[in-house]
């Protein structure tokens, strides 16, 4: 094997490798994405309750 050889499989390991760890970390952040987006519905569920309690709180007091 000639050193051309040699380096082009030792460029061709680095970008599998590289490839490999970008693939992981999309995967991260797709589940970090879906936790932040149930933790948002949450959120959002519980806006809409206490917008409700609020206006019968109103209308109890009116």
């Amino acid at each position: 094997m000639t050193g051309e050889m040699i380096n082009l499989i030792w460029e061709l390991a680095a970008v599998i490798f590289a490839s490999g760890a970008v693939w992981g970390e999309l995967k991260a952040i797709r589940k970090d994405i879906a936790r932040l987006e149930e933790k948002q519905d949450k959120y959002n569920h519980l806006q809409e309750r206490v917008a409700k309690i609020e206006a019968k709180m109103e209308a109890v007091h009116d």
